[in-house]
């Protein structure tokens, strides 16, 4: 499986924010300096339902680290095809804003509020009631 070294990004805490009428997200100021222009948003790496931004640099690392045999098992091979076919490079305007695709929207049914939280070396993007069930299924050790 793919392994992550060290980000160079740092993000921690949680934040709901709205997408406006045109499906733009803005990110949180606190999160906003880690990054430059761009961006990358991806499907969860771990198959969980919510949607991943990733710093340009972290993303091609993680990018970098899936090895020869990954691809030799069709399994894993088919994964890494449909994970990487739904990976956008986004730019963040002026105003910290990302325009998330319609297709991811509604891959990671968010539709108004996003639950905008630190994972780590990445950011994710949730749709609060998929989060509660999330959250729900932990705790019954599912």
């Amino acid at each position: 499986m793919w392994q992550l070294g060290e980000p160079a990004g740092r993000f921690f805490g949680a934040f709901t924010h709205a997408l406006d009428a045109k499906g733009r997200l803005t990110l949180p100021a606190r999160f906003r300096g880690a990054f430059g222009e761009r961006c990358y948003l991806t499907p969860s790496q771990f198959e969980d339902p919510c949607l991943v931004v990733w710093r340009v640099d972290d993303f091609e690392a993680f990018v970098g680290g899936v090895r020869a045999e990954d691809w030799a098992d069709p399994l894993e091979r088919r994964r890494l095809r449909a994970w990487a076919r739904q990976a956008f490079e986004l730019e963040i305007d002026r105003l910290g804003r990302l325009m998330l695709p319609a297709s991811h929207r509604e891959l990671a049914h968010l539709d108004h509020d996003v639950l905008v939280h630190g994972a780590f070396g990445t950011v994710e993007l949730w749709d609060p009631a998929t989060w509660d069930a999330y959250q729900q299924e932990g705790r019954r050790g599912e």
